[in-house]
């Protein structure tokens, strides 16, 4: 037998080997996309004031940009309607428009978004006609702003010990769980966000009291993001030494 050939469990040993390496690599470049992508450059260096000292922010994420594309339609098509005139058909897109809006931003079912949709087209219908058009531009750009300024706020921070949800534009609200408390984890990807890079993370905790903390949507990379939370789930979790 040539001593140069390699024996079976060497071969074996070897594509191990070769199997191990791929998968640290991959965890490597899982790890590096949720805490290098995901958190802004500016972030990297400056810890949020609301997190303990005692904790490191591993991921600082804000919501996918596309939630500002409704804002931004509803914006566009009211001032083209007070523009151009109040026809019905562009009422009835910005009431529509005024709808997707509101299912996305309060999540309050089709029906009570519809019916805010409606209320809000025929606001803009009375408004217009008590104060003129330039007011209700004004408010319409204010609403814009309101929009960009709550999605500029609004993160998903995990720490190596807790996930927090830090919102509102005037009143900041920091909510917390920490990651041993977490019974379920869901990261679901419409086909749309395949394409754009987004899902909805859905969390549940053993006390289920959680209401801020149990959706976030339009998260960038949401799958590596809910891999990188159940990594550091695990290395909380405490460890028991087994009796000698």
């Amino acid at each position: 037998m040539d001593p140069q050939e390699e024996s079976e469990p060497d071969r074996t040993s070897s594509l191990r080997r070769e199997v191990a390496d791929s998968v640290r690599d991959q965890s490597a470049r899982v790890r590096e996309a949720v805490t290098g992508v995901m958190r802004r450059p500016d972030d990297v260096d400056r810890k949020p004031s609301f997190v303990p000292a005692a904790e490191t922010v591993m991921i600082d994420a804000r919501r996918h940009p596309l939630l500002l594309v409704t804002p931004a339609l509803r914006t566009i098509t009211g001032v083209l309607l007070l523009s151009v005139g109040l026809d019905v058909p562009a009422l009835l897109l910005f009431t529509l428009i005024t709808a997707l809006w509101a299912a996305t931003r309060m999540t309050p079912g089709l029906r009570r978004a519809l019916i805010i949709g409606a209320a809000a087209g025929g606001g803009l219908v009375v408004a217009d006609a008590l104060l003129g058009p330039v007011p209700v531009v004004l408010a319409l750009l204010l609403w814009l702003a309101d929009d960009i300024a709550d999605w500029y706020t609004d993160r998903l921070v995990v720490t190596d010990k807790r996930i927090y949800r830090r919102h509102g534009v005037l009143t900041r609200h920091s909510p917390s769980i920490a990651l041993t408390g977490i019974a379920y984890i869901d990261a679901a990807v419409p086909p749309f966000g395949r394409l754009l890079g987004y899902g909805t993370l859905r969390l549940d905790s053993v006390a289920q009291r959680d209401a801020p903390l149990s959706r976030f949507d339009l998260i960038p990379d949401v799958v590596p993001v809910s891999h990188e939370i159940l990594r550091l789930r695990s290395q909380a979790m405490p460890r028991f030494q087994q009796p000698h």
